[in-house]
């Protein structure tokens, strides 16, 4: 990594448009050097497709002398499962936390991961089920109780890490409490600074050591920040919490001693570009802590962060060592976590038997929350 140019690209996690190689995105990713790519429903056709797919964009980064990439796709089971139509579906969340078979959980999912060469999962979701997030996050969630979303997690980690891939908690500081989805729009958490640090930062406190990765939200928490501020008796103006010191290097890294990757969500979501574009987003992240970006459609988006990165740390030279600071702690932590150079022919893959041991989990979640509904009944009766 001796270019700026490089050492900018490995602060971003970009997506792309289209299901197949082509000079489009090939020209993205020469131009941007990404530290990773995230995959989408879109950009699977068919399982030999896309599993070809990731492999060219895998082999291309690394033909560029760069760090093997992130290669990432969000399957948490249930609602959010991009594999699903190629392979079969997962269950949600809620039904294999219900039925203690998280770990069971991550290892299906790791192997499905591990089948495309596939590196990072952006699961589990850490976010407690609440009265006003049942109509956002639904099943996505584990359970109300902190004890219940750790013990989750937990096991679920440890299933993905058997099978080679890492996971990523999100969305920190937790979005059990949000009433509006942050694709459209920010939402305020009004949950007290002690409430959230006693229940939704609880399996952030738990678990930081687990964590290989954070996703943080863009959502306002102004309790949070005005406990966590770093310029304390200032007035602060709705701010996401990708986008705010206070929470991502104050809370998360100082507080908490979060000291894995963070990156920031989407950053094409209407909630952290609601007052500002998303280059202003992609600086103000990395200035309040974040170390990886995702930028997760547009090839405009795309270049618009990566240059005003780009420019930014041309104009300021402090703001220069944050990037370069972040760009090695990514580049050690691909090393320790095993993200190395791999190319070539991937083994072949047992696609129906993968399928089948998807089905087969499924029914063994369903058959244990059947056999738990009989045995309250008895007990009621």
């Amino acid at each position: 990594m001796q270019s700026l140019l490089e050492k900018g690209g490995q602060l971003f996690i970009i997506g792309f448009e289209g299901d197949s190689w082509n000079p489009t995105l090939e020209k993205l990713l020469l131009e941007v050097r990404p530290g990773g790519v995230i995959f989408f429903q879109r950009n699977i056709a068919s399982a030999q497709s896309f599993q070809r797919l990731v492999r060219q964009v895998r082999d291309y980064l690394i033909g560029l002398t760069l760090p093997s990439p992130f290669l990432a796709i969000d399957l948490e089971g249930g609602t959010v499962d991009r594999l699903r139509d190629v392979l079969a579906p997962l269950p949600p969340v809620r039904e294999v936390a219900r039925a203690g078979l998280a770990q069971r959980a991550g290892q299906v999912a790791g192997r499905e991961l591990a089948a495309f060469s596939l590196n990072v999962d952006f699961a589990p979701v850490l976010d407690l089920a609440s009265s006003e997030s049942d109509l956002i996050l639904g099943s996505r969630t584990a359970g109300r109780s902190p004890q219940e979303v750790i013990e989750f997690a937990a096991d679920f980690l440890d299933g993905l890490a058997e099978q080679g891939v890492i996971g990523c908690g999100k969305h920190f500081p937790g979005l059990g409490s949000a009433r509006v989805d942050s694709h459209l729009k920010m939402p305020q958490i009004e949950k007290g600074a002690s409430k959230m640090w006693e229940q939704d930062l609880l399996p952030y406190r738990t678990l930081a050591s687990l964590l290989p990765m954070v996703m943080v939200a863009h959502a306002w928490y102004p309790a949070l920040e005005a406990e966590h501020s770093l310029a304390p008796g200032t007035s602060s103006q709705p701010l996401p919490s990708s986008l705010s010191p206070a929470l991502v290097s104050g809370l998360l890294k100082s507080r908490i001693g979060y000291s894995g990757l963070v990156l920031s969500d989407d950053l094409e979501m209407g909630g952290v570009l609601e007052n500002r574009s998303v280059g202003e987003a992609a600086v103000a992240a990395l200035r309040a802590g974040c170390d990886l970006l995702l930028v997760c459609r547009r090839a405009e988006y795309v270049h618009d962060a990566f240059e005003a990165v780009l420019q930014e740390a041309t104009r300021d030279s402090e703001f220069c060592g944050l990037a370069e600071t972040a760009a090695q702690k990514i580049l050690h932590a691909k090393q320790a976590l095993g993200i190395v150079p791999t190319h070539g022919v991937t083994p072949p893959v047992d696609w129906e038997g993968l399928r089948q041991e998807i089905n087969q989990f499924t029914a063994e979640v369903h058959q244990r929350l059947s056999t738990q509904l009989v045995a309250a009944k008895e007990r009621r009766s």
